[in-house]
Formats: C-alpha cells, structure tokens, sequence
C-alpha cells in the first residue's frame, strides 16, 4: 500500500470527505483524488497538514517509504516542532495544547457542518 492508499485510508476511517479535506487544505477535491490514487504525491508541507487534519500517526503514512529517495524534509518538520514543544516549560506547553484542540475542534466541527 502507497502513501496515497494511505491518506485515503485514513480519511475514509476519519468520516471526512475528499472535498472536506480539500477545503481545509485549500486545494482541489481532484488534487486530493490525485494523491489518493497515486497520480501526484503532495508537497511535504501539505502532506503534514493532511497527517494533522486526519489525526493520524506520520509512521502509518511513511510505513511504505517517505516520498523522495532519502528525502526526509516532512519527518525533520516533525521533528523540529517536536523538539520546540519539548523546550517549553510546563505553561508554555499547556497553552500549546490548549490551541491545539480549540484549532483541532474547530476544523473537525467544520467537517461535520459541511
């Protein structure tokens, strides 16, 4: 299974339509099609949105092999708010995660609304 079986595997367990999706990340229902069918692959930054969006973990999209040969740009994004999370002191991470779930309640709560 490809990275695109993947993202649409993920979608389909999350309830959240192609077009849902595409509109969260600004782009096409077809560009979304695209990645799901292997036509296209998206850009790093995109497909860490789509592993955000999805709440999904990164390692069941790369289990195949992240896109690019030796390329790990996404996984280093990761890995450096990772790294910036984990330098914070306790209030800081608190107002992170309270961020994180108004943001992640708001776009989920928008999914249903459409």
């Amino acid at each position: 299974m490809d990275i695109g079986s993947r993202i649409k595997q993920a979608r389909v367990e999350k309830g959240i339509s192609r077009s849902n999706l595409a509109e969260l990340l600004g782009l096409t229902a077809s560009a979304i099609s695209n990645y799901e069918n292997g036509i296209s692959r998206p850009r790093h930054d995109t497909l860490c949105e789509i592993i955000k969006l999805l709440d999904t973990d990164a390692n069941f999209i790369y289990q195949d092999g992240a896109p690019g040969i030796g390329d790990n740009t996404a996984l280093s994004e990761v890995s450096d708010y990772e790294q910036k999370y984990r330098a914070l002191d306790e209030r800081g991470r608190e107002t992170v995660d309270k961020i994180l779930d108004l943001e992640y309640s708001r776009a989920m709560s928008a999914l249903r609304n459409d």
